[in-house]
């Protein structure tokens, strides 16, 4: 990693965005976090790679509250439309049997 120790802001958001964030969001549309340990836990470790990369606490990227409602939002579509894996979720999703008399 000294490369990226030693690159610009440019190198070390897109080391941010290929190495590291998406291990901080797998599987958050079916696991979601909730609890503020988990909730802070995972911004911690955003906020330490936007210092790394920005040298301060700011950074112009998205927050991974708005990413991981975006993927819940993208799961639910897939689900409800049928694409291929998301198949036998959309199925359960369909209008239970009381409603379809």
């Amino acid at each position: 990693m000294p490369i990226v120790k030693k690159g610009n802001k440019n190198t070390k958001s897109l080391a941010y965005a290929l190495l590291v964030r998406h291990i901080l969001e797998y599987g958050a549309a079916c696991w979601y976090p909730y609890r503020e340990c988990q909730l802070s836990a995972l911004d911690r470790v955003r906020n330490k790679a936007a210092k790394f990369s920005h040298h301060s606490g700011g950074s112009d990227w998205e927050s991974l509250a708005q990413r991981r409602k975006k993927t819940r939002m993208c799961a639910l579509y897939k689900a409800y439309t049928g694409e291929r894996a998301w198949k036998a979720i959309g199925d359960r999703l369909q209008a239970p049997s009381y409603l379809t008399l």
